[in-house]
Formats: structure tokens, sequence, C-alpha cells
């Protein structure tokens, strides 16, 4: 018995890989038989998030790789995946719920050609990015503040 083989795409930063990403490759994976991340470089990442990347591009490419859901790391080079969903012959693209109510172009490629779109949705109780950063922030601020020493006691002098 020959399985024909299903690509899966998902493409993103995955900037500080958490568990809300590894659920999201485990769940891909159920809709093919090749799964593929196409990870945004560093300089794409600074192009469209304005700042740089957390953890440099190979760094990412090489825990991902380690994770069992994934069966191929490629480098991403610009926002759509037009030019990967084309080269790689993608069977269904995988994109986040937040893009389900538009219209983008890969979505309309991946129906005319009969592939499948499938929204992932995102995972309740995930610390992303701008969670740590705004963690982060607060814990600065919050070393910058006067503190008491430990054991002294405050006295009011009136």
């Amino acid at each position: 018995m020959n399985k024909k083989r299903k690509v899966v795409l998902l493409q993103g930063a995955f900037d500080i890989l958490n568990w809300g990403h590894v659920k999201a490759f485990q769940r891909a994976k159920k809709l093919g038989t090749h799964l593929i991340i196409a990870l945004n470089t560093d300089e794409l990442l600074k192009k469209y998030k304005g700042r740089d990347a957390v953890i440099p591009w190979q760094q990412k490419k090489e825990i991902i790789e380690a994770i069992r859901y994934v069966d191929e790391v490629i480098p991403a080079t610009e926002f759509s995946p037009m030019r990967l969903l084309k080269l790689y012959d993608v069977d269904v693209y995988v994109l986040t719920r937040e893009w389900e109510d538009t219209k983008a172009k890969e979505i309309a490629y991946m129906h005319a050609k009969g592939g499948k779109v499938s929204f992932s949705p995102r995972f309740e109780g995930v610390v992303c990015t701008s969670e740590i950063k705004r963690r982060l922030l607060q814990e600065a601020k919050d070393a910058l503040k006067p503190k008491t020493p430990r054991g002294m006691r405050k006295f009011r002098w009136d």
C-alpha cells in the first residue's frame, strides 16, 4: 500500500518557542504526512515586527527540528508564503484563526488548487512573547522602585 505524501505548511516567527507552538505543530502534523515549518528569518522578523529576534534563526531552527511532529524547517524570507506554497506543492496550509475572515491571496490560491486551509486556534494559558515582554518591563520598573531594607521599620516622626 503506497500512501501519498500530504504536505502541510505552517509559517511563523516562533520567536520564543512555547507550549502553544508545540500544540500547533502537533495539530498540523495530524493534517498530513509531511509537516514543513516555514520559519521567518531574522530579517523578516525585524521588517514586520520592528524588532530583533529574541532567539537567532539558526538556534530556533535546531530547536524546532528536534520536535517530533516537524519533518522539515525552511527559511521564510517573505511575509507571504505564496512562493513556498507553490514550490513545495502544499496540500494543507495552516494559519491562526485571525486570518479566517480575510481575503488573503494564499487562502484563495489553496482553494483554487483544491488544497485545504486549516485555521488553528490560539491555545489558552500560553505565555507569548508580548506577555513575556510586558512582565519583564514590569519587573524592571519594580526593580527601580526604592525598597525598604528587610527587617527595617518605617517610622513616622511627627
